[in-house]
């Protein structure tokens, strides 16, 4: 048997040396585009790609075949530790009840169906891969067709064109082609083969030596974050040979590709014998299954889910740094200063782009309690030379911003980020700080350092008060707005400015309202949710608020001059 676990990571370093293999073949035709120039003289442009082209293929089939003789000793050795590993767990069943299993190395059945997983998958990999050198091929003239269409139409520049063709080839990345038309990226397409393979191969060993000493019980193995089809089936007794009260072969899908051992199934199976213990009690199996992983929003999901959601999130990263991987293979290759700049535009966005990504899948995985898994989404092309570009352009970035914002009480971008995902409060309190400076709702003078005292003054002064002793009128909280309105655009008068609002005048009307509104209804969102928030104005001598009955909160002050 191999545990879920060690199915999970078994292809980790084959998909290292593809994902190797991939970036060199996207840093290739990123950098024979980038060399043929800005197409000031379309014919030319074309020539100079159809040579580029004739070269691209040869090229590639190099490639390829050097990493093909890295994996195969690699693959190898997997499926060899695979095999081993997998009988001795159940040969140690056999043996504590009194039968005695061959090891894998002298029984001459489980050294051919070892043998036949690895060619078999050996042989998938190199199919797949020789596949490379036609798409990457495609992938470069649709690149370069796609380029010219767009500078031809004079919608675009030649080098924003050329910058465009540039990230679709890093987005699309080098893929594989089946039989059936059917695409996927190399690095997917690796991992299946792998894992699939070395499970099915494990599989059938297991299920060889179970006949062969005559067990017809098998327990499947079962991991929390399993697809549901599996779900239904894991940590169960199944019958060989179709036994009344277990399930049977047929029932856990043994030998479709959507069931157990077939695409991407970590599950396993192991002897067993009627009356020993079982590995999973029905509690276990519930708890495997249930909705208990809390998302940063607050709802909850299985492992499954939350699973899905981070490799959908690695999987932007992944894509993220190869487009900057490829734009900095073509900033180095290009003597178009044009090309240059416009291309060093697109870095800069994607760099911004890129630690937003990461920011947030790893507030993702420290509020699920999720493991980063580092394979996943690292980019082998993306080497420190890039990553240090890509890390300083981000890192000035927000230098600049926050000199706009005036924000001088959070310096760096990671401290931002810490803000961002760690202190709901004060980020909720940043971005309306933002939106009100973006907005023209008061001075980027201000700072962000007076907007949190101005905000903490309102928390300590008038949370808590009840407007005209009304109990019902009780404020609880307020809306960064109301931060906005309580300091204005100007402490004096001045045509076209508003007046800040004192927190003696906000008092005074709170104690003393001279008149009350009657009720008016806003549409509002929360949390997903579409409700109506019922609001009152009160007026006093010289300001007058807006109250939000419903959440019982202040929205906004107009102060009338004055003190």
């Amino acid at each position: 048997m191999l545990t879920p676990e060690q199915l999970a990571h078994c292809a980790d370093n084959i998909i290292n040396l593809y994902s190797q293999l991939e970036e060199q073949i996207v840093r290739d035709i990123a950098r024979r585009i980038a060399k043929t120039g800005t197409m000031t003289d379309t014919g030319i442009w074309q020539s100079q790609h159809m040579q580029e082209l004739g070269t691209l293929h040869s090229d590639v089939l190099s490639s390829v075949a050097k990493y093909s003789d890295k994996t195969e000793s690699e693959l190898k050795k997997l499926f060899e530790d695979a095999g081993v590993t997998a009988t001795e767990y159940d040969n140690e069943i056999y043996r504590q009840h009194g039968l005695t299993p061959k090891s894998l190395k002298v029984s001459d059945v489980q050294m051919q169906l070892l043998e036949a997983g690895y060619k078999k998958t050996q042989g998938n990999l190199s199919n797949l891969t020789l596949t490379t050198a036609v798409s990457s091929q495609t992938s470069f003239i649709n690149a370069c067709s796609l380029a010219e269409l767009k500078a031809s139409s004079g919608a675009f520049t030649p080098q924003q064109a050329i910058a465009d063709a540039i990230k679709q080839v890093a987005q699309d990345g080098a893929y594989v082609i089946y039989p059936s038309g059917h695409r996927d990226r190399l690095d997917v397409a690796v991992r299946r083969n792998v894992m699939t393979g070395i499970g099915q191969t494990t599989g059938q060993i297991c299920l060889s030596n179970a006949q062969e000493l005559g067990c017809d019980l098998m327990e499947i193995t079962a991991h929390a974050g399993a697809r549901p089809s599996h779900s239904a089936w894991q940590g169960q007794i199944v019958s060989l040979s179709g036994q009344r009260g277990y399930l049977s072969l047929s029932d856990i899908g043994y030998g479709t590709g959507d069931g157990f051992k077939g695409w991407n199934c970590r599950h396993d199976w192991y002897p067993y014998f009627e009356g020993s213990s079982r590995m999973y009690s029905d509690k276990d199996l519930e708890e495997l299954n249930a909705k208990n992983i809390e998302y940063p929003d607050g709802s909850m999901h299985t492992l499954y889910e939350a699973e899905q959601q981070q490799r959908a999130m690695e999987r932007k990263i992944r894509e993220t740094k190869r487009i900057l991987a490829a734009q900095d293979e073509c900033i180095t290759n290009t003597d178009s200063e044009s090309l240059q700049k416009a291309i060093q535009e697109d870095f800069e966005r994607y760099a911004i782009k890129l630690k937003r990504q990461e920011a947030e899948m790893n507030n993702f995985c420290n509020r699920t309690g999720l493991l980063p898994d580092g394979s996943r989404s690292q980019v082998y092309g993306f080497g420190r030379s890039t990553s240090q570009k890509s890390t300083g352009v981000a890192k000035k970035y927000y230098r600049t911003w926050s000199k706009e914002h005036n924000i001088n009480n959070i310096e760096t971008l990671a401290e931002y980020y810490n803000v961002k995902y760690n202190d709901v409060e004060r980020y909720k309190l940043l971005k309306g700080y933002v939106k009100a400076i973006d907005e023209g709702n008061i001075s980027p003078f201000t700072g962000f350092d007076l907007y949190e005292s101005k905000a903490d003054e309102i928390r300590r002064e008038l949370v808590g008060l009840k407007i005209n002793s009304n109990p019902d009128y009780d404020i609880m909280d307020f809306t960064t707005h109301f931060v906005d309105r309580v300091l204005g655009q100007t402490s004096t008068k001045h045509k076209d400015m508003r007046l800040g609002t004192t927190l003696e005048q906000l008092k005074d009307t709170i104690a003393n309202p001279i008149s009350i509104s009657e009720p008016s209804f806003i549409s509002m969102k929360k949390n997903g949710s579409v409700y109506l928030d019922k609001r009152v104005k009160f007026t006093g001598k010289s300001c007058s608020f807006v109250y939000s009955i419903t959440d019982k909160l202040l929205i906004q002050a107009t102060s009338f001059g004055g003190g």
